[in-house]
Parts: C-alpha cells; sequence; structure tokens
C-alpha cells in the first residue's frame, strides 16, 4: 500500500512549503520564526495524513540536525573571516586598490559577484561562494541587500558540476547515467547547455539591476566575453572533465576581467555613473589602511589553495578524507508502507576535507598575519569571537530547522506525493514542469545533491512513461535543481548572516522567485521540445 495521489495528500503536501514562503515574504517573519512553522506544519502533516509514527518523524528530525551541522560548520567560520577582516580594516583596501584595477562599478560587480563567485563554487560550495562573495561586494559600496543577491543568483548555475562536480555524481548513482556511456555524456552536454543559459541570463540580470537597459548596454561586451568563456567553457569541459567544467572556465574568467578593464569602456570611472546597487557616498569606505590588495585578500587565497590543493591531490584527500564522522539510523515504515532504508553510515563528514575546515584554516592564517602587522586593535580578538557567536546563532537555528522540515517531508513521502501528483496532472506535457521539480527539492533541501538523489530515479522513470529523452529529463533536473539554490532560505540566510542583514530573507526570496521561475520555465519549454 502507498499513499493515494488525491487532492487531500497533494495540497497537505505542499502545505509546509507554501507556509514558509508565505510567512517569509508575505508576512516578513525571521528566517528563525517561518521555519519553525514549516517544521511544525511538516510534523503535523507527516502525523495525521501520511500516517507516519513518531519513530519516523524522529529518525528524520535526527538526520535533519546532523546534515545541518555540516551547513553550520560554513556558516561559523565564514562569518569569522568577515569580522576579523572587519576589525582590520581588510575591505577598505580591497576597495581602495579592486577600484584602481577596476575603475567601472559595474565590472567590479561581475567580477566579484558573478566571476569569483563561480570560482569559489567550483572547488568548494556549499554556501561558500554566497557567504565569502557578499561581505566582499560590501567592501567596494555595494549595498549590503544586493550584496546578498548577486551572488545567490550567479553561482546557482555552477552547482552542477561545481563543487568537483559532487551534484552530477549523486545524479549519475541515482540513475542509468553510470552504466551507460552514450547517456552519461548526452546528459551531461545537456546539462551544460540549460546551466550555461542560467550562467547568461544571471550575468544579464545583474546588469539591468545595476542601472536598467542602460546597465545592458554598458555591460554588453564584459556579458558576452565572460559569458561566453563561463557557459561555453563548461559546455565543452562537460565532454572532457565533468570535475573541473566549473573551476578551469571561471579560472580564465576572472583573469579576462582585469583585460576587460583596459578597454576604453571600462578603463576609467565615470564620476555621474550613479546605481541602486551602491552607496550613494562613495568615500565612506576610502580610510588609510595599512595593507595591500593582496594582504586583504590572503584568507581568500588560503581557502581556494588550500582547497584546490587538498581536493584536486588524491593521495592528501583520501588520506584527509579518511578522518569521517557519521550516525547509524534504524530502518523506518510509515503506515502506508513507505520505507526509509536503515544506514550503517548516514552522511558521513569528513572534516579535514570539508570546506568548513578550509574556511577555518584560512581565519586562523589571516588572524595570525594580520594581528603580527599589528592591526588588530586592544581587545579585538574577544570582539571577533563575540561578534561572530551572535551572528551565527540565529542563521544556525534556521537552518536546523529548514532541513528538518525538510527530511520530514521526505521520509514520510510528502516530496514523493507531490511530485507524482504534479506527474499525473500533467501527463504529456510533464516535461515543461520536470526542471520545477528539480527546483523543489533543491529548495527545501539548499543542495543540488540532495534533489538529485530524491528526485533521479523519478525523473528518469517519468522520461520512459512519456516516451521522451532521458538524457534531457535528468539534464533539466540538476539544471532545476541548480536554479532552486538560488532562493533556498538556507543559501539566502548564509548572505543575509555575513551581509548583517539578518531579516531580510523574505525580501531577498520575493526578488529571485520571479527569475528562479523565468529560468525554470525556459529550461521546461527546452525540455519540452529537445527530450
Amino acid at each position: 500500500m502507498t499513499v493515494p495521489v488525491t487532492l487531500l495528500t497533494w495540497g497537505t503536501a505542499a502545505l509546509p512549503i507554501a507556509l514558509l514562503l508565505f510567512l517569509l515574504v508575505g508576512r516578513r517573519w525571521s528566517a528563525v520564526e517561518a521555519a519553525a512553522m514549516g517544521a511544525v506544519a511538516a510534523l503535523a502533516v507527516a502525523y495525521t495524513v501520511y500516517d507516519a509514527p513518531l519513530s519516523v518523524i524522529g529518525g528524520e528530525v535526527g538526520k535533519g540536525v546532523w546534515n545541518s551541522i555540516s551547513i553550520i560548520a560554513v556558516i561559523v567560520p565564514a562569518i569569522l573571516i568577515y569580522e576579523i577582516s572587519y576589525e582590520t580594516k581588510a575591505f577598505s583596501a580591497i576597495q581602495r586598490d579592486l577600484t584602481r584595477l577596476i575603475p567601472d562599478r559595474l565590472l567590479q560587480v561581475l567580477a566579484i559577484g558573478w566571476c569569483f563567485t563561480s570560482f569559489l563554487q567550483g572547488p568548494s560550495g556549499f554556501g561558500v561562494p554566497i557567504a565569502v562573495t557578499a561581505p566582499l561586494l560590501i567592501g567596494i559600496g555595494v549595498r549590503p541587500f544586493w550584496a546578498v543577491l548577486v551572488p545567490l543568483m550567479a553561482h546557482a548555475w555552477a552547482n552542477t558540476f561545481g563543487t568537483l562536480a559532487l551534484g552530477w555524481e549523486a545524479l549519475v548513482q541515482q540513475s542509468s547515467l553510470g552504466t551507460d556511456p552514450a547517456l552519461y555524456w548526452s546528459a551531461a552536454l545537456w546539462t551544460g547547455i540549460l546551466t550555461g543559459m542560467l550562467c547568461m541570463l544571471a550575468g544579464a540580470i545583474i546588469c539591468l539591476f545595476y542601472k536598467g537597459f542602460a546597465g545592458l548596454r554598458h555591460g554588453w561586451p564584459a556579458l558576452l566575453v565572460l559569458g561566453a568563456i563561463l557557459a561555453v567553457g563548461q559546455g565543452v569541459l562537460t565532454q572532457v572533465t565533468p570535475t573541473l567544467s566549473v573551476v578551469i572556465p571561471a579560472t580564465v574568467a576572472l583573469g579576462a576581467v582585469f583585460l576587460l578593464a583596459r578597454m576604453p569602456r571600462y578603463r576609467t570611472a565615470d564620476p555621474s555613473d550613479t546605481s541602486p546597487m551602491f552607496v550613494e557616498d562613495r568615500g565612506t569606505r576610502t580610510e588609510h589602511v595599512n595593507l595591500t590588495l593582496h594582504e586583504a585578500l590572503l584568507p581568500y587565497y588560503v581557502l581556494v589553495g588550500v582547497s584546490v590543493f587538498v581536493l584536486l591531490t588524491p593521495p592528501v584527500n583520501d588520506f584527509l578524507g579518511s578522518w569521517r564522522t557519521s550516525f547509524a539510523f534504524p530502518e523506518t515504515v510509515t503506515g502506508y508502507g513507505f520505507v526509509n532504508k536503515a544506514y550503517a553510515v548516514y552522511g558521513p563528514v569528513s572534516w579535514l576535507t570539508h570546506s568548513g575546515f578550509f574556511l577555518l584554516l584560512a581565519s586562523i592564517t589571516a588572524y595570525a598575519y594580520f594581528s603580527a602587522k599589528g592591526l588588530v586593535a586592544t581587545g579585538g580578538l574577544w570582539r571577533i569571537l563575540a561578534n561572530t557567536l551572535k551572528k551565527s546563532v540565529p542563521s544556525s537555528v534556521s537552518v536546523a530547522l529548514l532541513l528538518v522540515m525538510s527530511k520530514i517531508m521526505s521520509g514520510s513521502n510528502q516530496v514523493g506525493v507531490l511530485a507524482a501528483g504534479t506527474a499525473a496532472a500533467t501527463g504529456e506535457y510533464y516535461a515543461l514542469l520536470a526542471p520545477l521539480v528539480g527546483t523543489l527539492g533543491s529548495f527545501m533541501s539548499s543542495s543540488n545533491v540532495s534533489s538529485n538523489i530524491l528526485f533521479g530515479q523519478f525523473q528518469e522513470s517519468m522520461a520512459l512513461l512519456t516516451d521522451r529523452g532521458v538524457a534531457v529529463f535528468l539534464a533539466a533536473q540538476t539544471s532545476g535543481a541548480a536554479i532552486g539554490t538560488m532562493f533556498s532560505p538556507s543559501k539566502v540566510l548564509l548572505g543575509t548572516t555575513t551581509a548583517g542583514i539578518v531579516g531580510q530573507e523574505g525580501a531577498i526570496i520575493k526578488k529571485l522567485i520571479s527569475i528562479s521561475l523565468l529560468a525554470a520555465a525556459a529550461m521546461g519549454i527546452m525540455t519540452f521540445l529537445f527530450a
């Protein structure tokens, strides 16, 4: 016996998500409050409608809390880096020198918010690009709201093949891609095409947000050059080495930014150039600082250098990765017979190869260097630690609640009913909505990996049932999942926390939802036409 797909079961499965969005966006509740209500709604629906006993709910709560720890392990050291940089006025040095090397402000935003964000997503992921890039954008004068929104939008395209293709590997494991080489390379190419489209869309919208169509006219040369390097570069490399298909193009794009800065169009700053993205007073952060640009960027150099070295050196990665922590969970079964399999090893975390550890190393190195230079004032360490703790707690609680909600929904089969009900209602036109299913999974879990695990097999089955191409459906799944990471509440929280604007999550999500639906609709049309 399985959960019947009825209006009641489908509607109640959608309730926790609808409530979460309503409270965050419509009522502008804090993330903690909205996430708590969403989790309570998911629990109530699981217990009353989906016949999930307390053993099922308790197990899923435990999984959600454990999953949240690996994200919290990114939040805390990312905030620590921000507080160290703020205490030592490193952001002032970044603004001073970056505006000299790249005088044009739109190109600055594209360099940091689009290219550097993508670069960080290549080896790290797990929210690091948003947590790190938002303070850097604030450092060059970008308003905090936009400093969070831009990297959220810009990093999404790189979610499948970023983090050294972790999301892609999850899709391979959950489908026939691992046993059919022709299907593997075809799906990789289609994923490169769909996420490349998302990449170009992000760059164009950044220009539009900067100054409307005037921003698009001003930024089109940079948009075409950088977009071609990122999107086309990824597409080509998916057929060679998916693992590095984000890392290599993003590195090349960063170098291309400085060449673009020499073009007459971008070579000088226009004093009359105004944008709602930037604070009006350009001189607020130009105080004298005894730091060079490279010294100010030291923590980020350490972060990227250590990440790339460890993750791309198999012996080192294997040795450090052998130190793991995990939990065991027993098999649980709902009253409808939905089985959550037993895990002897659930969600293993290799702490010495985790992004949080790399961030912590970068923090310690930066503090030691800045302290040796005499840039940390008396009592500075305690201020850094106190501010880090103050900003970390609400975000950490929110992330835990959001992941608990997600696990309860998947463990009671609410997620499966949502997807199956949508498929049943759309029939042969399901292809139009295939990317939205991937989006749903990553919106809840903040993870392309989790979405692909949840829905990879389902999407392949729907392709076969509707007599559509499996490769395009699977590409639509993981590309749609990339879209969901753009406005996933826990990802948004990472940005608002390091930008110091906790409480504005609803406003940011509201701004990004329309962009996400536009991207998902475009992907859906392509899936329908080419599957």
